[in-house]
């Protein structure tokens, strides 16, 4: 009874010390002058987030939404102060102008705790100006179309794949189809390896870590929210956000790959090859990451580790592949509901084929511009990521003498700004044009950030754009996609995905183009 009294009396204890912590917590933007909403206990602003029923851009912008004309907003990311940011030259301060004031994403001082938060995309500080300028070079125009021709070759086997299979059931999951393409685009391109994954996704390893990485459990996603608020607490515990079985695929794999490598002075002049010389060399040099601040030209090198090596692998290859077919996927969806914008692609297809004797060429990027129109307005309806993090890395004051601090977190709100009516009329309705010529003068910077902003943009956003042309085409060349008997014509966005993907499966029709071949040969 006495031992049951003393659980019972430090039970009090600690609630009643973490109902201090949290609400002197929770006085952070009242004593900053800061508009905000009052928060939930533990929960903050992002509830809706934390517990899974809508995702982190939906709530973001219905926080925004009750403070319209607010350039900034506090919030509450469960116990964590977050500045949302909806004014765009503030945008443009903090992605662009005073970028090194904002060049960390979240909890920066953990990046170091799993092999992928060591890649480009989550590394912050010096590691990640280095890595920037010795990987920038592998993603450069030239290089791009030095491998077009390895995307050519996958594209026909994509062909003879949709081919053999529509033969047997003409309705496809538009998401998966185009994942086995982007990943065997990856695989070629980008690790000089077959992954196979159109021929047989099915006991494919490739295909099973790519699936641990971006599975849409709740586990995953419970740990991916709790590591971002008490990165502490979660790492203290010994929790891992990534699964270890891709950490460890990686490293057999890179280890292979490099030791056939290094026997050989030939080069494919691929991303393993950039790798290979940064492990030969053992040290990258760059520019030190306060010479954005100083202006100064001081040169930095980082020890080139395994860990670092294996970590830019898993990021490339995770966030090639299923980016890109999700994108894809969506643009397919979104032609499917609005058959008059697909006869203009369709058209377009034809014309361009009709023109190169029915062969794909590096040109499909600049030559098909309506299809373009339709990928960008598909990438607006649905970012790839609707929330951008960023996190200062040392104390700034936005014009106007509000004062943040170094370690606060601030968030983008780019799903709101995609769908602002102030900035796209009409914004759910889906309309290509926006992106035409004719019109694209009426965008306003910082309102269309769908690869991010600044000299944290996308590195990657020529080789996802590349792919996206050369499947779709593949696809829309002989077959004509409508939804699948019982597919909604509304998406619910699943809250518990890490990027921007749909609850529902995109299940569609592909209806076979009669006489595609004389179409496109006379």
């Amino acid at each position: 009874m006495a031992a049951l009294s003393i659980v019972f009396a430090a039970l009090i204890l600690v609630i009643t010390l973490l109902y201090f912590l949290q609400k002197s917590r929770y006085s952070y933007w009242k004593k900053r002058n800061v508009p905000y909403l009052e928060p939930t206990p533990l929960l903050g602003n992002y509830g809706p987030y934390i517990l899974l029923r809508e995702t982190v851009g939906e709530v973001v912008s219905k926080i925004l939404q009750q403070f319209p004309d607010e350039p900034v907003v506090g919030a509450f990311y469960g116990t964590e102060p977050a500045l949302l940011v909806q004014d765009l030259q503030l945008l443009k301060l903090i992605t662009t102008k005073d970028y090194y004031y904002f060049s960390s994403r979240e909890i920066s001082n953990h990046t170091h705790k799993e092999v992928m938060t060591q890649s480009l995309f989550f590394t912050y500080g010096d590691n990640w100006r280095v890595l920037r300028q010795n990987l920038t070079p592998m993603f450069s125009s030239a290089k791009m179309k030095n491998m077009f021709y390895l995307i050519v070759n996958c594209s026909k086997e994509f062909e003879r794949v949709l081919d053999k299979e529509i033969e047997v059931n003409d309705v496809i999951d538009a998401r998966d189809m185009l994942a086995r393409f982007t990943m065997d685009c990856i695989g070629t391109c980008v690790f000089g390896i077959e992954t196979r994954a159109m021929e047989n996704e099915k006991d494919n390893p490739f295909w099973d870590v790519g699936a641990s990485i971006f599975g849409n459990t709740y586990s995953r996603s419970i740990r991916w929210i709790t590591r971002a608020i008490w990165p502490a607490i979660f790492y203290g515990l010994g929790f891992k956000t990534f699964p270890g079985e891709a950490s460890n695929f990686f490293g057999k794999f890179v280890g292979e790959v490099f030791k056939e490598r290094m026997k050989t002075d030939a080069k494919r002049q691929d991303f393993i090859d950039l790798l290979t010389e940064f492990k030969r060399n053992s040290t990258i040099v760059g520019d030190k990451m306060s010479n954005m601040k100083t202006s100064s030209s001081e040169k930095v090198s980082i020890e080139v580790t395994d860990e670092i090596l294996i970590s830019q692998c898993m990021a490339f290859f995770a966030a090639g592949y299923e980016t890109s077919a999700n994108t894809g996927s969506l643009t397919l969806y979104e032609l499917a509901k609005h058959p008059e914008a697909q006869q203009r692609v369709l058209d377009e297809v034809d014309r361009y084929l009709r023109a190169r004797e029915n062969k794909l060429g590096y040109d499909c990027l600049t030559e098909l511009p309506y299809l373009e129109q339709c990928i960008s307005e598909t990438m607006r309806l649905y970012p790839v990521l609707t929330v951008l993090t960023r996190e200062l890395v040392d104390d700034y004051s936005l014009p106007g003498g509000l004062r943040l601090p170094r370690g606060l977190r601030v968030h983008i709100p780019v799903l709101h700004l995609q769908l602002h009516p102030r900035y796209f009329p009409e914004p759910r309705r889906f309309r290509p044009e926006r992106f035409s010529p004719e019109e694209r003068h009426n965008l306003l910077p910082y309102t269309y950030m769908p690869f991010g902003e600044g000299p944290r943009i996308c590195i990657g956003m020529r080789f996802a754009r590349m792919q996206m042309m050369a499947g779709l085409i593949t696809i829309l060349k002989k077959y004509r996609v409508e939804l699948a008997a019982g597919m909604s014509s509304s998406l619910t966005l699943d809250p518990r995905a890490i990027v921007t993907m749909p609850r529902e499966r995109l299940r569609l029709r592909l209806v076979p183009r009669a006489g595609w071949d004389t179409r496109l040969y006379q």
